[in-house]
């Protein structure tokens, strides 16, 4: 069944879908995709990575993620790309790290993975010079001023 969403949601995107994929010799072994939020979110953009197990450790996550982020920052002017990351892929967030995500919060439990209840870090990058980013850095800002108090 997820499969099959899945492929229709390949076949037919929606505008605000974008999506990269890496091949290697015909072979697909990634899947990067950003979806651009609508109305009061349409600011926003929802990413999501798949790197078939052979291929980790190689930079493709990577490389997908920095042309997802080039979409976002210089054509559809997002400001903000959200994701989420399973408590165990430590790997993957050093990664969202890396390339400017932070750490926004942990939902405990919030899925089911290997017969475990799985916890997921929400994260979020902000377009560097971007509106939101200046508000953000403010806010940031003040917040400290009043904690050294």
């Amino acid at each position: 069944m997820r499969i099959g969403k899945f492929e229709e949601r390949l076949k037919n995107p929606s505008p605000n879908q974008h999506d990269f994929v890496a091949e290697i010799d015909g072979k697909v072994v990634g899947l990067c995709g950003l979806n651009q939020g609508g109305g009061r979110r349409a600011h926003t953009g929802s990413l999501f990575v798949f790197i078939d197990e052979e291929y980790h450790g190689r930079g493709i996550g990577t490389s997908l993620i920095q042309n997802a982020i080039d979409l976002a920052d210089n054509w559809l002017m997002i400001e903000r790309i959200e994701l989420t990351v399973i408590d165990v892929n430590t790997k993957a967030k050093a990664i969202y790290e890396k390339l400017g995500f932070e750490n926004e919060g942990f939902k405990h439990g919030s899925i089911v993975q290997n017969g475990r209840f799985a916890g997921e870090y929400c994260m979020a990058r902000f377009r560097p010079g971007g509106a939101v980013k200046k508000e953000y850095d403010k806010v940031k800002e003040s917040a400290f001023y009043y904690k050294g108090q």
